[in-house]
């Protein structure tokens, strides 16, 4: 292993970081039986460089890197599996197991020489990530980031996540940000009944429609004029700072403003996706309880399979065509600067102490979900009582 510039030996690596986890160092890569094609034995290597090879109840048999495999075209199918069984220590390669030290993963690295050395459970199996001499090598330079980030936009500005550092806004953003959905759940009824009246004053024939279809009339009412709302807001902006943020924090680009202006707006992760298919698994709901009363057995079950295929397979485009138009925007100076500086306090906070996968439970109260809920719920409790006491609607 290369070990850079300014780090004399691994000993110094050893010392700076040996209460630091194998999982610092970690990331997810592919994995193939023995039996698998040539084809997808080349397709992985392509992309990684070094692909793990598994037997039975995914015990680690060995590996391959792309080095191996010479002239791929004039190989059959299956050659690996021939080649695996004539000679096996061919493919031999160590691995580490889950509870291994930054030392162990250091000395590992340098006497193989891989990219990657398997991780495994105390029973030999795959765990689905490998210990990477590019992590180790950035470990040691300081310039190592989090695997993933997380992130929200708040009244107070964007705040960021990678689960053990929350940086940016804080606390008071994630609770004015519970505090701002309460409220304004609770007063979009007393709008979407607004809105509904003065469509039904528009167009009486509304009120001719089955229940049913006018509740779901109503529901779009409602998520439009929110939409709407959103778009228009300074949390439009705020929500595509911090997108392009964590984008450009993912891809390993500088955080410079002429950097993070280049990224997308929409991100893969965002919670829109998943209200998305939330919306769209209730839409579906619906909709089969209204075919029940229209439709006999067989028409449902093919409309029921269609609602089904759709919400399935276009919630998340759906989510990011809502982000690119309806919940960002782009970002105002101020606003890209709010997302920045969070960026960049993460980078300096982990960069002083690293670490590796902080566990689902933790990354949930790094989200910010139960704080937001929190306020959420006493937001709406507070704007419904002041409703009831002054009756504005």
């Amino acid at each position: 292993m290369h070990i850079p510039s300014g780090v004399e030996s691994l000993d110094i690596l050893k010392t700076q970081h040996a209460r630091l986890g194998v999982e610092v160092v970690a990331e997810t890569k592919p994995a193939l039986p023995v039996t698998a094609p040539l084809s997808e034995v080349l397709r992985c290597l392509a992309v990684s460089g070094f692909v793990v090879l598994l037997g039975a109840r995914r015990q680690v048999v060995g590996g391959i890197a792309s080095g191996q495999i010479l002239d791929a075209q004039s190989l059959p199918k299956d050659w690996l599996s021939q080649a695996y069984r004539q000679e096996p220590e061919a493919f031999a390669v160590s691995c580490l197991l889950l509870d291994a030290s930054i030392g162990g993963v250091a000395d590992l690295i340098e006497q193989t020489g891989l990219p990657f050395v398997p991780l495994v459970d105390a029973k030999g199996r795959y765990t689905g990530q490998c210990a990477s001499a590019d992590r180790l090598s950035r470990l040691a330079r300081k310039t190592l980031r989090p695997a993933r980030v997380g992130g929200l936009a708040t009244p107070l500005g964007v705040y960021m996540t990678s689960g053990y550092y929350n940086v940016g806004a804080g606390w008071p953003g994630l609770l004015a940000t519970g505090a701002l959905f309460g409220g304004l759940a609770r007063l979009m009824d007393g709008v979407g009944l607004i809105v509904y009246s003065a469509l039904v004053a528009l167009f009486p024939q509304v009120l001719g429609l089955p229940g049913q279809e006018q509740a779901l009339l109503q529901m779009g009412l409602l998520l439009t004029t929110l939409l709407v709302l959103l778009r228009l807001s300074p949390l439009a902006g705020l929500h595509a700072a911090e997108h392009m943020t964590i984008n450009a924090l993912e891809r390993d680009l500088s955080l410079t403003d002429a950097v993070v202006r280049q990224q997308p707006r929409e991100h893969r992760r965002c919670g829109t996706n998943l209200l998305m298919l939330l919306g769209g698994m209730q839409l579906l709901g619906l909709a089969v309880y209204m075919g029940a009363t229209r439709l006999n057995p067989v028409g449902l079950l093919l409309y029921t399979a269609l609602w089904a295929w759709l919400v399935f397979s276009y919630w998340r485009p759906a989510g990011l065509w809502l982000q690119r138009h309806f919940t960002t925007k782009p970002p105002s100076e101020a606003q890209l600067r709010s997302g920045l500086k969070a960026g960049q306090e993460l980078l300096t906070r982990f960069s002083e102490r690293p670490h590796g996968d902080p566990g689902f439970w933790r990354r949930l109260w790094g989200a910010g979900f139960f704080q937001m809920l929190m306020a959420f719920v006493v937001a709406f409790w507070l704007v419904d009582f002041l409703m009831g006491q002054w009756r504005w609607f």
